[in-house]
């Protein structure tokens, strides 16, 4: 589900949306995503940036759920694990899908992978619970699983391997969203276990708490390539007020609402465009768009006299693809996909341009990598700037080879001396193009 982003072909760096009635305001394509039959209908989750979209549905002649995926028009049956019942959560670029099912006899959730036609259980951690919950294209899967003492903890998974990610300081949490370069979101109990915050993480490393809005709760639903996560917290204590967050370089900003009292941010995509649910001043739910410092109702981006009622959008591609849960004219609950009609801004980045994903992990707490990848073998140069544009560390200046590449760092300047907290600025130059990302460096 982005909760994770899902890579497509990366071809926009940013894609403007205007407010509706404005002139070349953005319209949207509707697709009705269809069903396994059942009357109670289907909803959608995750794209795979290659046509393939996972979510759910309703089975004909039953009140059970099966994973669903719909793969460029055709609708296909996931099964499940033997049990009644399944879900997908997310698919990846290669059409792997993950999500929980029901063994057989029992009325258990299990995390699940699906690939090549076949389901597999992916196990718990001695308890009876599992779910996964998002996978990127290299395999690693994360979500939540049970251990005997009944505690819900966060795992990602590799190769066949369960491994527990770890908390902030409490007995539970919840891993929910993975992106390419292998960075975490979720929420965590805090030590003492009397609040949930969203966090940030990497296998085998200490969560960063990302912290709340003001209220006791926050989660961390999606996560991109640039590790700005979207999620949602509580504004107070005992308050059912909420909002949508957008979390970048150290800052966790409010989305807002459509007027209501509730907003969530579930997707987002490497332009920071994210989507989400948010109530309207009459109370009823709807599916947003935020971009651009807007906040859109999706069904005003349709064409007039449409009928849906959109609920929720889950997910979002670089291209502006959106999919969610809207109900149909006729009254049946139907997975959705919207598909932009016109965009407008920059021109499509080219196939095969560079990609930099900056400081991961971001926030850097000691040492940390710079990730990027080359579509051919080409100098490149690779500086850390604060704020005020003084080269305080060159990293790397020198050749690299087409993939992935990443350059280390310990956290210190060009002296020998620790960089003090703070926002900086990292630079990629290469024959091409100069890519800069922000990234925060706390104690």
């Amino acid at each position: 589900m982005t909760r994770a982003y899902r890579r497509s072909t990366l071809a926009a760096l940013a894609i403007g949306v205007l407010l509706p009635g404005a002139a070349g305001a953005q319209l949207y394509h509707l697709t009705d995503l269809g069903s396994l039959g059942g009357v109670r209908g289907s909803g959608a989750y995750s794209l795979s940036g290659t046509g393939v979209i996972a979510g759910y549905s309703f089975v004909a002649g039953s009140n059970f759920v099966h994973a669903m995926l719909n793969d460029r028009g055709t609708v296909r049956d996931l099964g499940t694990l033997g049990g009644s019942q399944s879900l997908a959560r997310a698919v990846n670029a290669h059409g792997h899908a993950v999500g929980w099912a029901y063994p057989p006899g029992l009325a258990w959730q299990r995390a699940f992978l699906w690939r090549d036609g076949q389901m597999v259980e992916l196990g718990t951690f001695g308890g009876n619970v599992s779910d996964a919950s998002d996978l990127n294209d290299s395999g690693t899967i994360v979500g939540s699983a049970y251990d005997a003492q009944g505690r819900e903890r966060p795992f990602w998974w590799r190769d066949g391997v369960l491994h527990d990610l770890g908390t902030l300081g409490g007995s539970q949490g919840r891993a929910l969203a993975v992106n390419e370069w292998g960075d975490i979101t979720g929420t965590a109990l805090v030590a003492g276990d009397d609040e949930y915050h969203a966090f940030l993480g990497k296998p085998g490393s200490p969560l960063y708490d990302l912290g709340t809005l003001g209220g006791p709760v926050s989660h961390g639903h999606d996560v991109n390539d640039h590790v700005h996560v979207c999620g949602w917290s509580m504004l107070r204590p005992n308050d059912p007020a909420s909002r949508g967050f957008l979390w970048a370089e150290g800052l966790l900003k409010p989305l807002g609402t459509l007027g209501g009292i509730y907003s969530a941010a579930f997707g987002l995509n490497n332009s920071d465009q994210v989507v989400g649910a948010s109530t309207r001043a009459d109370g009823e739910q709807v599916a947003f768009l935020w971009a651009n410092d807007q906040t859109l109702d999706l069904a005003t981006l349709l064409p007039e006299g449409h009928g849906w009622r959109l609920n929720a959008a889950y997910d979002i591609d670089d291209e502006g693809a959106i999919v969610g849960e809207g109900v149909r004219p006729d009254g049946a609950t139907r997975a959705f996909l919207l598909t932009p009609a016109a965009t407008l801004a920059t021109p499509p980045r080219a196939a095969g341009a560079p990609r930099f994903a900056g400081a991961v992990p971001n926030p850097v707490r000691g040492a940390a990598r710079f990730a990027f990848e080359l579509p051919e073998p080409g100098r490149v140069s690779l500086t850390l700037y604060d704020l005020a544009g003084r080269a305080v560390r060159e990293l790397a200046t020198g050749w690299f080879g087409a993939g992935g590449s990443s350059v280390a760092w310990d956290g210190r300047d060009d002296d020998g001396a620790e960089l003090p907290p703070g926002a900086y600025v990292a630079r990629l130059v290469t024959a091409r193009v100069s890519l800069s990302q922000r990234f925060v460096r706390v104690r």
